[in-house]
């Protein structure tokens, strides 16, 4: 979603974002910014709202035609920060997948990411100057909060290791090539008859499924399903127990 430009540009564009609240005194008003969550949380291909706004003490909570808000977003990824968007002078520039929910100018800055990927993971940080017509400053601050990506399982492969004749010992494994957070896994046969399998001969973690001393009615679909608290994925194998050696 994102493609980060380089630290100098950045720090340049952070110098002197900052620096405009240093070129008046600042005045009563005293400017709080708000970001209700430290961490939230979004899955990899949807879009997540990043909530920020700020008050000013002693004015109304709305926006005033007095307001002029120099607004920054920036993701630190890796030990290295960069703009992600920004909104100085009237003009909102932004990377693709990002933009701000409102417009501005408003006292609700908050930030919506789309077409997530894993690695939009990291802390994002808001930063707000807001002057006056005259270009006294009002207050500034920054926040920052945290966002994780979850992935639902990638389609796991499933295998039978062993030979399966009568009397002997199989093992059906399965896994799921990519997931956050880990996945568990859950072996069922389907047909001919629902069967489920708990621990010790299924492995909830490494998704394996021993089975011992095989019978003829013990053939059948054996369904595994990789599953994490964003989804679901499934594979099978059919069992078929030979009675020759």
């Amino acid at each position: 979603m994102i493609s980060l430009p380089g630290p100098l540009v950045t720090n340049l564009l952070r110098f002197l974002f900052l620096g405009l609240s240093a070129l008046a005194p600042p005045s009563r008003a005293q400017l709080q910014l708000h970001l209700p969550a430290n961490r939230l949380q979004a899955v990899e291909g949807g879009e997540v709202v990043l909530p920020a706004w700020y008050t000013l003490h002693g004015e109304v909570s709305s926006s005033q035609p007095w307001e002029v808000p120099f607004v920054m977003w920036f993701f630190k990824q890796k030990e290295k920060e960069d703009q992600v968007l920004s909104y100085i002078n009237g003009v909102t520039t932004s990377k693709p997948g990002v933009s701000l929910v409102y417009s501005m100018p408003s006292r609700n800055l908050s930030l919506r990411l789309e077409g997530l990927q894993e690695k939009d993971s990291g802390p994002y940080s808001c930063s707000v100057n807001v002057q006056d017509k005259q270009g006294k400053s009002r207050g500034h601050s920054i926040k920052t909060l945290e966002l994780n990506v979850l992935v639902p399982p990638a389609p796991p492969s499933c295998r039978l290791q062993g030979v399966p004749h009568v009397g002997a010992n199989v093992t059906l494994s399965c896994q799921s090539p990519r997931s956050k957070p880990a996945v568990q896994y859950q072996w069922d046969r389907q047909l001919p008859s629902f069967q489920t399998f708990f621990a010790p001969a299924l492995d909830v973690i490494r998704g394996s499924l021993s089975l011992t001393n095989l019978s003829s009615s013990m053939a059948g679909v054996y369904v595994c399903k990789a599953h994490n608290e964003v989804g679901t994925a499934q594979c099978n194998v059919t069992l078929e127990v030979s009675t020759g050696q």
